[in-house]
């Protein structure tokens, strides 16, 4: 049977070393926090990238309806006709 001094010096080595792995783990859960961070930031970016794009993309197959492009026509005179009716709206409201 090991001796009492022996069990403490090996109790004190496992706690130093659980002590060394839990300083570990928290230094690489924090990397990992700002990997997130970082990570979730880009996607923000590429989400308001990606809703500019759809934004320019609607705007620009106006332009090209307006331009005489029959592809689109329907949609633009839609759209103008939705327009027309909240100015009618509006004006209904002034009066």
């Amino acid at each position: 049977m090991p001796s009492l001094s022996s069990q403490i010096t090996e109790i004190e080595l496992k706690i130093k070393s659980l002590i060394s792995e839990n300083t570990r783990l928290k230094a690489q859960m924090s990397d990992k926090e700002q990997r997130v961070y970082e990570l979730e930031k880009e996607n923000n970016a590429l989400v308001n990238s990606f809703k500019e794009s759809e934004d320019k993309n609607v705007a620009l197959k106006t332009a090209n309806a307006m331009l005489g492009s029959d592809e689109y026509k329907t949609k633009t005179k839609l759209k103008i006709n939705a327009l027309i009716r909240e100015i009618d709206q509006c004006i209904a409201q002034l009066t």
